[in-house]
């Protein structure tokens, strides 16, 4: 199943991420402020939560459309097919932000988007309440100029967190930062890198 999968970044670290994802053979790579977008199916969808090295997280975007009510954000979500993602017992909390647009109540539009996915899934299911007991699915918006994308994140914890550690500690830097300064270096194998 073909998927249009994103990855935030850090400001900055957009080209560094977009050459990963080109390195690792993902299809249609685009570079955006903040972000990257790629076509990819399942097994690419765990390759790049497992390899990329600048990403933030892995989302897949189930869905793009305009909203200039909250009617619109609740047919466009809707609309999307939550039962091939989210179990008849799976949680799913919604989270995300909104600028530059009609529908700016963050909480309200969190609200809505819930009923929607609710609404969708009970009509599938055929049940009406969800105790949300089961695995865990974060479902996060963002709307920009009147533009819905909703995705669902596959990453669970920031990917920064990933690694040898079991608990972090204070470090002056995230790990992906330093991978992407690392990666813009132009470090090659037979050079050393030294901190100092």
């Amino acid at each position: 199943m073909k998927m249009k999968l994103s990855c935030p970044c850090m400001f900055g670290l957009e080209g560094v991420l977009g050459d990963e994802a080109r390195r690792l053979g993902f299809g249609n790579v685009a570079v955006t402020d903040g972000r990257v977008a790629f076509d990819g199916d399942f097994a690419d969808l765990a390759r790049a939560n497992i390899q990329l090295r600048t990403a933030e997280r892995i989302q897949i975007i189930l869905g793009t459309f305009p909203a200039h009510s909250f009617e619109d954000l609740f047919q466009g979500v809707k609309a999307i097919q939550w039962e091939n993602f989210i179990g008849k017992k799976d949680a799913f909390p919604v989270k995300g932000w909104s600028l530059n647009s009609k529908l700016h109540s963050v909480p309200d539009c969190q609200s809505i988007i819930k009923k929607a996915v609710v609404t969708r899934l009970s009509q599938v299911y055929h049940q009406s309440w969800f105790e949300e007991t089961g695995s865990l699915h974060q479902i996060q918006f963002s709307i920009m100029k009147d533009m819905v994308t909703v995705m669902l994140d596959t990453s669970g914890p920031g990917l920064h967190k990933r690694g040898y550690r079991k608990n972090s500690n204070l470090a002056p830097i995230k790990e992906t930062l330093a991978a992407g300064i690392v990666q813009l270096s132009r470090l090659r194998k037979e050079n050393t890198f030294t901190a100092l």
